[in-house]
């Protein structure tokens, strides 16, 4: 088959062949019309992720859409090395099939990115109708992408944090931080929201905003908690590099803030997850979340993977029988 294979750490993938993949009692073989290029894709390639892999070559890519071998349209998820989503084939370790209508190329750029903002928010946080939600790197397409599940998910009020204002500016947020101020201002500007009222914080970034609204709200926390008190459930989701921070043990100790992160160690089972997916595709099909999105073949992966680097628009590599 034809696949997008890295043969190096740190170098660009190249579009050749690359043997077919058995499947196991466990896995569905899917013929692959579209996968995104996410950064989870070009972090792994560097070298610089968790999932790099420690044998190589392999193809790349962790989920796509494609059709089953009955012709169901699928969205699908792997993780079995050395095959990948951006192949001919995938042995896929989980199917959801894709809602009539709905485009194949923008399933495949939009599920990720919205299970990084759903799983958080709803697994992790165990967010509740009604409450007050910050995002911390909303102009991120992650964070973008939680500043329209959080709304879905019933927020009340979403305050979306970011370093880009023109950005933020496009973002239907209720209120927005320019977190590009200086400190002292970044401090006030976080008390006075953390006055009002905080229940969960989804972080796209880490770093300094993080302890500086960790001092806030430790600062603004006076009142004594009710028994079903849930806190300030922080959750971590990603970082910028050289993000590390300092958090004194009194911001803890002098708030209700909650620390908490998002990745492997706290996936839920396979089948929420799948219900998580299924109802991100049926808010999709009914226009409620948005994307921007770049089609380009397969073949052309090697500009698409350094445009990707280089852009907010997420790009989707598509192979037809053409290119098979």
């Amino acid at each position: 088959m034809q696949a997008v294979v890295l043969h190096r750490l740190g170098d660009i993938p190249r579009f050749e062949s690359f043997p077919d993949p058995d499947t196991t009692h466990c896995e569905r073989l899917v013929g692959v019309s579209a996968a995104a290029i996410h950064a989870i894709d070009r972090q792994a390639a560097a070298g610089m992720h968790a999932s790099s892999p420690l044998t190589l070559p392999v193809v790349c890519g962790v989920d796509g859409v494609g059709h089953t071998a009955g012709g169901e349209r699928v969205y699908f998820s792997i993780t079995r090395r050395p095959f990948g989503a951006m192949a001919e084939f995938a042995p896929a370790d989980w199917v959801v099939p894709l809602p009539a209508g709905l485009p194949g190329e923008f399933a495949a750029a939009l599920v990720r990115p919205a299970l990084l903002a759903w799983l958080p928010l709803a697994h992790r946080a165990e967010l509740e109708p009604g409450e007050t939600v910050m995002v911390l790197g909303a102009t991120t397409a992650a964070g973008r992408m939680a500043v329209q599940a959080a709304r879905l998910l019933g927020a009340k009020r979403i305050i979306a944090a970011g370093h880009r204002q023109e950005a933020l500016a496009t973002l239907e947020a209720d209120a927005t931080v320019d977190l590009r101020m200086p400190r002292n201002a970044l401090e006030h500007t976080f008390s006075a929201y953390a006055e009002e009222g905080i229940d969960v914080i989804l972080d796209y970034i880490w770093g300094e905003p993080v302890e500086v609204l960790a001092a806030a709200l430790a600062r603004s926390d006076h009142t004594m908690p009710s028994p079903d008190d849930r806190g300030v459930r922080l959750v971590s989701v990603s970082e910028r590099p050289g993000g590390d921070i300092v958090l004194p043990a009194q911001s803890l100790r002098d708030s209700r803030l909650r620390l908490m992160g998002y990745g492997p160690a706290s996936y839920p089972p396979e089948d929420y997850v799948k219900a998580y997916v299924e109802d991100i595709l049926m808010y999709a099909l009914d226009g409620d979340l948005r994307l921007d999105l770049e089609t380009m073949p397969m073949a052309e992966v090697a500009e698409a993977w350094e445009r990707a680097g280089r852009q907010d628009r997420r790009i989707v590599l598509t192979l037809d029988e053409r290119e098979a």
